[in-house]
């Protein structure tokens, strides 16, 4: 109890000095401000495409708490964002935002060291133009990518888009290179390399998409090509080799380049009034290097990438007091048994590599924050609105949502997330909550709160004195999420 307590103080004096915010540390809890949408309270009712020159800026406080098996950290993270929009000619304008973040270590208690840092980033940058009609749209520079539901991409990055919207047909084609963004606000890195240089991969694809009846089918393509630096080099390998420098041997004997391609369909629309859908299903494919020692040492070996995901949700809305939404969902990407990490290009270490990797979005739980591989996760929640019927606007527009998640393992015997999750060859992975609070108290204030526990299950054991074989496994302590803060926009 004294510890929630001074948890609670200690956000209620940084809110106070700092200021507030929708999106902290990362951006993926509050898809909503990823878009060039920003700020709407404060944006004029003419058509940006149109004439005009607008505005802003928002600052985004927040307070987060983790607490993992070992590892307790706790940060503030200060995001502040200015924005502005002009019109250049008819039906285009030009839109940059800036963007700037300092984290600050309040408290930490593990084996890792975690420092103060802060990042000043060309967040957006773009030219948007459209046809008088609206039926062709292109933008170049450096913008948000999205595709499909978002799974398999959903980032920033440097290059184009176009756009054609038809009575029958839409068609969306798009290209980005993520080499310029500056590598502490670069997420598409999958080895140490991409961390430390900035990953530099080029991404192209489209999708085309019908509509009938409020539903919209849907097929996309995407294919990821890797421009990291590789260190293979034959001569320096050998010469480390008979000098028996194992260090410069793994140096020069080094290929992790992971090159993909993604193939999906999908479907989402409106049952009946209040009622909607949507589903999706992707293939990955491409090649991948193994990792450890490989047959044919001096030339590291590849391997044939055969993945798939599948996500689907069902929602209802109600509208009745308290403005109900209940949703069911659920989400599965592939495990290979010869793979311990999910999030690295080279995690397989013998045959087909059929872990499921992508570089999008997929919120399945704030404790675990899963890596959708190896997994399905199984959903349901609840919003609703408890002061929706007040006529002040300070109440009503407050939100509340509970979700359940129950995990489970695709392959027992493989891993999941990192390769530190749920190591026991067991296929129940455990139980998540969260709780979500938004609050628009005024038009340009808002509060919001995160909360998150992982309750771990047979796939998790107690640490190194694991009774179950003698090994060593993840441990079964509870996780914990938390964190909250204010957006001030002006």
């Amino acid at each position: 109890m004294k510890r929630i307590t001074a948890l609670i103080t200690l956000f209620m004096i940084m809110a106070a000095f700092a200021g507030s915010g929708f999106a902290a540390k990362d951006d993926q809890y509050f898809p909503e401000l990823q878009g060039d949408k920003d700020m709407w309270v404060i944006q004029s009712p003419k058509n940006m495409v149109g004439s005009g020159f607008q505005y802003g800026a928002w600052v985004t406080p927040a307070i987060i708490y983790q607490q993992n098996p070992g590892d307790t950290l706790v940060t503030s993270v200060n995001t502040f964002r200015a924005w502005f929009k002009t019109y250049l000619w008819d039906n285009s304008f030009l839109y940059v935002r800036a963007k700037d973040t300092y984290t600050a270590v309040i408290h930490h208690k593990g084996s890792t060291s975690v420092e103060d840092s802060n990042v000043l980033d060309l967040d957006l940058g773009h030219i948007a133009m459209a046809t008088p009609r609206r039926n062709v749209d292109f933008t170049i520079g450096r913008k948000y990518f999205n595709l499909g539901s978002g799974l398999v991409f959903n980032g920033r990055g440097d290059g184009a888009e176009f756009n054609f919207y038809s009575k029958y047909l839409n068609i969306q084609a798009f290209s980005l290179y993520t080499g310029l963004l500056v590598k502490d606000d670069n997420p598409y890195g999958l080895s140490d390399r991409d961390l430390a240089t900035g990953a530099k991969r080029i991404f192209a694809g489209g999708k085309l998409s019908t509509s009938w009846f409020n539903q919209t089918l849907y097929a996309f393509g995407l294919a990821q090509f890797d421009f990291g630096k590789e260190y293979y080099n034959r001569k320096r390998m050998i010469t480390s080799a008979i000098a028996g420098d194992q260090d410069f041997f793994n140096y020069y004997t080094q290929r992790s380049r992971y090159e993909s391609q993604y193939y999906g369909v999908g479907l989402d629309g409106v049952i009946t009034s209040g009622l909607s859908y949507i589903g999706e299903f992707v293939m990955e494919r491409g090649e991948s290097y193994l990792s450890g020692e490989t047959p044919g040492w001096y030339r590291p070996t590849k391997t044939k990438i055969d993945a798939y995901a599948v996500t689907a949700s069902l929602s209802y809305f109600l509208d009745v007091m308290l403005k109900p939404v209940f949703q069911i969902e659920y989400a599965h990407g592939s495990g290979d048994n010869n793979r311990d990490n999910y999030k690295i290009q080279n995690g397989n270490s013998w045959g087909r590599d059929r872990g499921f990797l992508y570089f999008g979005t997929y919120i399945g739980g704030y404790a675990l924050k899963p890596v959708l591989a190896n997994m399905h996760v199984i959903s349901g929640s609840v919003s609703f609105s408890p002061l929706s019927w007040s006529s002040f606007y300070a109440l009503k527009n407050m939100t509340i949502t509970l979700k359940y998640l129950y995990y489970l393992k695709h392959k027992s015997k493989a891993y999941i997330n990192y390769g530190l999750d749920a190591t026991r060859p067991e296929r129940f992975i455990g139980q998540g909550v969260d709780l979500a609070l938004r609050w628009r108290i005024f038009e340009d204030f808002a509060f919001f709160l995160n909360y998150g526990l992982f309750l771990p299950g047979d796939a998790f054991g107690y640490g190194i004195n694991d009774a179950y074989s003698g090994y060593t496994y993840s441990s079964k302590s509870y996780r914990h999420f938390l964190m909250g803060g204010f957006n001030i926009s002006f």
